[in-house]
């Protein structure tokens, strides 16, 4: 959706793990890092879907992840 909003090809790097680790390092505290790709690399079926409390947090129904790239299109340009 960034690439066809863009109208560019928008290259994905998968990192491996190691390589994620080293650069979380720089920003997050070691003891979060191991857990935080755990979550991210291997999460559980029901850490894929969208919680009905999200509406409650945000006070708002959940958006589309195409609304979000186009209010947010100026930080990928």
């Amino acid at each position: 959706m960034i690439s066809e909003a863009l109208g560019e090809e928008v290259a994905f790097v998968e990192l491996s793990r190691e390589e994620a680790h080293a650069h979380m390092a720089q920003f997050m505290p070691s003891e979060v890092i191991g857990g935080t790709l755990d979550v991210l690399g291997v999460p559980l079926p029901a850490e894929q879907e969208i919680s009905p409390d999200l509406a409650n947090v945000l006070r708002r129904p959940a958006r589309p992840f195409g609304a979000w790239v186009a209010r947010n299109l100026p930080a990928f340009r």
